[in-house]
């Protein structure tokens, strides 16, 4: 197996498993809604709140496997930005791991609350959970639009440039014409983070539309409309590498701006996580404590 067969392995793994754990964990949400919906001084006379309270049978594996989880999810932090071993995967792999633990921890850590935050450093550790999970949600989205190789390095300007290059030679020797407003370089912008996040919406919108207005020539050409198969995927490969060119630097800022907050947010996150384990394990009635 190559490590393109390896790599789209792993991301159909957790792109099949995310889908079933978040749904298996619905299932078991909508069964204790009877339970999560009762008062809280009701909750200790129901039959379900030895399981699903915080530390009862079920309580507690989800509060277990949704920390371990959590701390899984940031060692992709760890691995983009300080090792740099192929032998442990791709950066691609490693990202569909992030994306897979990103969303089903923190469920996992919602159905261990019992849907209540009790003390205030689970409060503190809820919210900066929450901030993370919106900016990963953000950071998903730019992430998906810096310029990246197979592996999901982010590329050079000068690989960029060449893989364009290449792209527009591929689409002229299949007798593709491209406009001539549609050569793009890359040019630097000064926006702050909202702006430029607002700037990126527009540009996605101005790629599909100058991909449909490829998309229309291609299928509108006698000569051409017969390969369309292999000219249109050629086609959205081209428009999309040019947008990324136009807007590299903006794209790059962007992203070294979010990751640096990100990483931020998720130390902050973990060292309210770790006080709230310590805690409920000293002084919760979990039934042990730490020496």
């Amino acid at each position: 197996m190559n490590a393109q067969e390896k790599r789209s392995a792993a991301s159909k793994v957790f792109m099949t498993l995310g889908p079933l754990c978040a749904a298996a964990l619905a299932f078991m949400a909508w069964r204790g809604r009877h339970y999560y919906l009762l008062p809280l001084a009701e909750r200790p006379l129901s039959e379900l709140h030895a399981a699903l309270r915080p530390s009862g049978t079920l309580g507690l594996f989800y509060g277990i496997a949704g920390f371990t989880l959590i701390v899984l999810n940031l060692t992709y932090l760890v691995r983009s930005s300080q090792v740099r071993w192929e032998w442990m995967g791709s950066l691609r792999s490693w990202m569909s791991m992030h994306v897979f633990t990103g969303i089903i921890g923190p469920f996992l850590i919602v159905l261990h609350s019992a849907f209540l935050l009790r003390s205030p450093i689970a409060a503190l550790a809820a919210v900066s959970l929450i901030i993370v999970v919106g900016s990963g949600v953000s950071g998903r989205y730019i992430y998906t639009r810096v310029p990246r190789s197979p592996q999901g390095r982010e590329l050079e300007l000068g690989e960029l440039k060449k893989a364009l290059k290449e792209l527009q030679l591929a689409l002229e020797a299949k007798g593709v014409e491209l406009p001539q407003d549609m050569g793009a370089e890359a040019v630097s912008s000064r926006r702050n983070v909202v702006s430029a996040l607002a700037a990126m919406v527009a540009a996605d919108r101005e790629e599909h539309r100058q991909y449909e207005h490829l998309r229309a020539l291609v299928l509108s050409s006698p000569q051409l409309a017969p390969s369309a198969a292999g000219i249109l995927p050629l086609a959205r490969r081209y428009v999309t590498e040019r947008s990324w060119l136009a807007r590299y630097h903006e794209l790059r800022e962007l992203m070294r701006v979010w990751r640096f907050f990100h990483r931020w947010f998720s130390v902050v996150m973990l060292i309210f996580a770790v006080f709230h384990v310590v805690i409920a394990t000293n002084v919760g009635p979990l039934g042990f404590s730490l020496p």
